[in-house]
C-alpha cells in the first residue's frame, strides 16, 4: 500500500568522497528522517516528528485557534465548512495574528487593528474579508 506523507522535504548533498546522498526531512526546517522512503522505519520516524511538532504558546491567539479546531463544536461542522475554516485560519489569520496576545483582546484598540486588517483583505475580495 502506498502512503503519501505530506510536507516531506529532501536535500541532496555531495559528500567529501564525491558521492551524493539524499537526506529526507519531515518538513522544511524540520527534523531529519531515518530510513529510506517507503520503509516502516521511515514512516515511523515521520510519525514521531509530526507528534513532536511544537505546540502553540499559551496566551497567544494561535493557541485559541488550535483549541477551536480541536473542539467538538468544530468537529460537528460539515466537512466542507471545516475545510474552509481551516484554510482561512492557516493561510489568512495565522500568518498575521498567530503571536497576538490573548490579553490584548480586551483592549479597545484591538478592534481597530482587526478592522484595518479586514479592510486590507477587502481590497482583494470583500466576501473573503468578511469570511475571515
Amino acid at each position: 500500500m502506498r502512503v503519501r506523507l505530506k510536507g516531506i522535504n529532501s536535500h541532496t548533498a555531495k559528500l567529501a568522497d564525491g558521492t551524493t546522498r539524499t537526506y529526507w526531512y519531515a518538513w522544511k526546517g524540520g527534523p531529519r528522517l531515518t530510513g529510506e522512503p517507503g520503509t516502516p522505519e521511515f514512516i515511523a520516524s515521520y510519525n514521531e516528528a509530526a507528534a513532536q511538532k511544537i505546540k502553540a504558546p499559551a496566551g497567544r491567539l494561535l493557541s485559541a485557534l488550535q483549541g477551536y479546531q480541536a473542539s467538538e463544536d468544530f468537529r460537528q461542522l460539515a466537512e466542507r465548512t471545516r475545510a474552509d475554516y481551516a484554510g482561512i485560519i492557516q493561510h489568512v489569520i495565522e500568518p498575521k495574528f498567530s503571536d497576538f496576545p490573548l490579553s490584548a483582546l480586551s483592549d479597545r484598540r484591538t478592534r481597530g487593528i482587526f478592522m484595518e486588517w479586514r479592510d486590507a483583505l477587502a481590497l482583494k475580495s470583500r466576501r473573503q474579508a468578511d469570511y475571515a
